[in-house]
């Protein structure tokens, strides 16, 4: 078959260099998504607050 897919065509050698840097990309990864899911759930507290203060009004 001329399409078909090996590991080594599409994943690089398991080495540990290249675990240490898979490693390092899904930790980077994983930080990157934390931070952005804090400030997205601070912004919608914020604006629930808002909601809140114009319902008293």
């Amino acid at each position: 078959m001329q399409h078909e897919i090996t590991v080594n065509d599409r994943f690089p050698e398991t080495n540990e260099e290249n675990i240490k840097a898979m490693a390092k990309r899904r930790e980077e990864y994983s930080l990157q998504r934390d931070i952005r899911a804090r400030e997205e759930n601070e912004a919608i507290a914020r604006r629930f607050e808002r909601d809140k203060e114009k319902e008293k009004e």
